[in-house]
């Protein structure tokens, strides 16, 4: 199974090359493609016609494409949200029509923010919950999901709930607390109530779980990915803080009226029964491995989970706003 990754150079997309070997898979280098790029050096999904895209499809004889470029995160969303827009919809709305044109399949990265979390704060989340967004960030990726369904002939949606782990992870609590914490940060903003519940899921056991559904063939169907270990986001602090030694609840700043999600608990239970995906990396294994490799690399300037934080306060833009 040849395989295809859009925005190559994210989070997802650099670890799903290990997880689709697993299966017997391999990830294509596009390094050589003549197609337009983005300042990353990312192949753009929305500046080059679905044609182009299909022609790359073929002459790399791929077999499926994971669909991952997009601006992920309310907070870059906000930052930027034409570009936003773009990559999101007509981006996704391009692979689709140039996976129809190459007679292959699209396995979407979707995202669970789509729900209406608030209606199941006392309960799990499950594919036939009510979908119902309430930020620039999860409208999008509703919209990215409707025209995959609609406008695919082959297709799956693999959805996380809240993947971390290590470089490359610029989004997540993990990311943002032991980065901030080398650095001597302080006061770093989190948008989030750290008494309510939250489900992390490394990495790894995401791009496990997409290797699986698509080396399955498990498609026309969506499928949420969880580990299914919730805890309060103040007691996942709790792990980080025995993990690096120190107390990192001193440099956050939290903002609890900002959790547009509360307690966000996912049930897999549909794709545990249509595979035989389990995970296999547990939270506190999760935030050891992600702290000693964020330790290791943290004199990388390339790598800075604080960016965007950084980014929206230069250009005066209040966040609070967008969440």
């Amino acid at each position: 199974m040849r395989v295809l990754v859009t925005g190559e150079k994210g989070f997802i997309a650099k670890n799903l090359p290990k997880s689709f070997e697993k299966v017997g898979g391999l990830v294509v280098d596009t390094s050589e493609s003549p197609l337009t790029r983005i300042g990353s050096g990312e192949i753009c999904v929305h500046r080059n016609s679905s044609d182009e895209w299909a022609d790359l499809f073929r002459n790399l004889k791929v077999d499926v494409v994971v669909h991952n470029a997009a601006k992920v995160g309310t907070d870059v969303v906000a930052l930027d949200h034409t570009e936003a827009t773009l990559t999101n919809v007509d981006g996704t709305y391009n692979i689709i029509q140039a996976a129809n044109l190459a007679n292959i399949p699209v396995c979407y990265m979707g995202t669970t923010v789509i729900y209406d979390t608030p209606k199941y704060q006392n309960s799990e989340i499950t594919e036939e919950s009510i979908q119902a967004p309430n930020t620039l960030y999860g409208a999008l990726k509703q919209t990215s999901e409707t025209l995959i369904k609609s406008q695919a002939r082959q297709w799956n949606i693999i959805r996380p709930l809240f993947a971390y782990g290590g470089v490359g992870d610029m989004n997540s609590l993990m990311a943002k607390s032991f980065y901030s914490h080398l650095k001597g940060r302080a006061k770093v903003d989190m948008f989030l109530d750290p008494h309510k519940k939250k489900d992390y899921l490394h990495v790894e056991d995401y791009c496990d779980a997409v290797a699986v559904a698509c080396s399955d063939g498990l498609w026309q169907d969506d499928f949420n990915v969880a580990a299914e270990t919730p805890l309060s986001v103040g007691e996942i602090v709790d792990v980080m803080s025995n993990a690096c030694g120190n107390d990192l609840s001193y440099m956050i700043k939290w903002h609890p009226e900002t959790d547009y999600l509360g307690n966000h608990v996912l049930s897999s239970k549909k794709f545990r029964y249509a595979s035989n995906w389990e995970p296999q990396v547990s939270l506190k294994e999760g935030i050891t491995s992600s702290w000693r490799s964020i330790l290791t690399n943290s004199s990388n300037e390339e790598y800075n989970p604080l960016r965007y934080l950084d980014e929206a306060r230069t250009k005066g833009i209040d966040l609070t706003k967008f969440f």
